[in-house]
């Protein structure tokens, strides 16, 4: 069964044909997609690849122009053998087809994956589903903005992917990215699989003159894999569902659960007559929700016991801005969901505790960053594994820390051993070693420059310095 991914920036489920077989390539990641640690490309001529790059994914972001060696895969995504972030860019051009345009955003599909642009006031507005078009767009605040968006014809089909809300009158509704509905035309006669509502789907799918889909084939990636209840911690019901695992996020409206074998938190909306002051994040718990009005519910969340099948030892995986950052601990305010967002609602906030060797200096209050940490008994603490924002990543494996950052500022330290800048929003210098006799006799104090700096061998490193006149690279 061919299986689409479904990336953020954000996403929708749609896929054009595979591109063409490379052995080595280069492109800017415009999309990443946590489950399967992919990262979306876009060569220079607009050409779209998703790459599978578990070894890297965490150290690269949004805008960084990479060197890819890579396998292709039946599926037609790619399986990295090595992947090198050259420098970061500000720009990146697609060939891509129209899923839809919501809104200010234009829902693209290309490459085996889907990714959202932007849209400034008006931008697009003639453009239908299946329309091809060549898109350029900037990187601006962990988001891509359409630059200009050009059509040059028009496919008949597409693929869709997301998750299965429900089948009425003839229409079947399947959720994207977790935050909007497409609506699929099913024929007289077609016979469609068993579906809960929860289920991954994958579907064929023609695109009409009117803009609609109507329905060809259908899989049911839930019952292939088999990966829905028991083990994955997901009892589904009649427009009833059932969680158990730990609490990520928690607000007046709104409550999301971990739960193994979910790349994203399962989140439901808290009705407004629903008080959940007793619970905190991190704890272990049993989720109860219900579809109701294009949305998931909260029925009934209860604690779970030390001793309680799926409660673990607990984990967070979530966005948010850092609020606090010490050399001990990082705080990351975690905002609440659009879609159940009220004026009265109070953001939560994950503090994890930092391991040996992890340095945060390329990090800064107010980065939007995502967290990974994992719950420890012994300390009774949150103990970071993760951090990512554009501009920085630090990831603690088996191996110890892996980190790198791209930061721009102005040039306030030259020595013999070291250089460092003053970075808007940071504190202190960023400071990054480098060996005797490197020469910066081209940079001055006060020149507006790019640092890009690496941490191995238990220090930060100086990987290459820029300005408009010099540039210096130690890689």
């Amino acid at each position: 069964m061919k299986r689409v991914l479904v990336l953020a920036v954000a996403m929708i489920g749609l896929v054009l044909p595979a591109a063409a077989n490379a052995g080595a390539f280069q492109g800017v990641v415009i999309a990443k997609n946590a489950k399967p640690k992919a990262i979306v490309t876009a060569s220079a001529n607009g050409t779209v690849r998703t790459i599978r790059a578990p070894k890297s994914f965490s150290k690269i972001g949004l805008g960084a122009l990479v060197a890819v060696h890579a396998r292709q895969l039946p599926d037609g995504t790619f399986a990295a053998a090595a992947t090198k972030q050259i420098r970061r860019v500000k720009h990146a051009r697609v060939q891509a087809t129209v899923v839809k345009r919501a809104g200010q955003k234009l829902y693209l599909s290309a490459g085996n994956s889907i990714f959202v642009f932007g849209l400034r006031s008006g931008a697009g507005a003639k453009l239908r589903p299946g329309d091809r078009v060549t898109a350029s767009a900037s990187f601006e605040k962990a988001q891509l903005f359409c630059d200009a968006v050009k059509p040059v014809g028009h496919d008949d089909e597409l693929e869709l992917e997301g998750i299965y809300v429900s089948t009425e009158e003839g229409v079947l509704s399947l959720a994207v990215h977790g935050r909007g509905l497409v609506k699929v035309s099913v024929p007289d006669g077609f016979d469609l699989p068993a579906l809960k509502p929860g289920d991954e789907v994958s579907l064929h799918a023609t695109v009409e003159s009117d803009g609609t889909f109507t329905l060809v084939s259908l899989d049911n990636e839930d019952a292939a894999d088999g990966s829905t209840g028991g083990d994955g911690g997901v009892d589904m019901g009649d427009q009833l569902f059932t969680v158990t695992g730990v609490i990520s996020s928690l607000s007046s409206t709104s409550v999301g659960v971990e739960v193994d074998g979910h790349p994203d938190p399962v989140r439901c909306a808290v009705p407004g007559s629903v008080s959940l002051s007793s619970f905190a994040v991190g704890q272990a718990v049993e989720m109860r929700c219900k579809y109701a009005d294009g949305s998931f519910v909260l029925v009934k969340l209860s604690p779970k016991t030390s001793d309680s099948p799926g409660s673990g030892d607990g984990s967070v995986d979530v966005q948010g801005s850092i609020t606090e950052l010490n050399p001990t601990a990082v705080t990351v305010a975690v905002p609440p969901l659009p879609e159940v967002a009220s004026v009265n609602q109070q953001d939560k906030s994950v503090m994890c505790v930092l391991q040996a060797g992890e340095d945060l200096r390329g990090f800064a209050v107010g980065d939007l960053v995502e967290i990974q940490c994992d719950y420890s008994k012994a300390l009774g603490h949150y103990v970071l594994n993760a951090l990512t924002s554009d501009n920085a990543s630090l990831e603690y494996g088996d191996d110890g820390v892996t980190a790198w950052f791209d930061l721009n500022g102005a040039l306030a330290s030259k020595r013999t051993d070291g250089v460092g800048i003053k970075v808007e929003g940071h504190p202190t210098l960023v400071n990054c070693a480098m060996p005797a006799g490197t020469d910066l006799s081209a940079f001055a104090l006060g020149d507006s420059v790019e640092l890009q700096c690496n941490y191995s061998d238990g220090r930060w490193n100086l990987a290459s310095l820029s300005s408009d006149s010099a540039q210096v690279n130690l890689e």
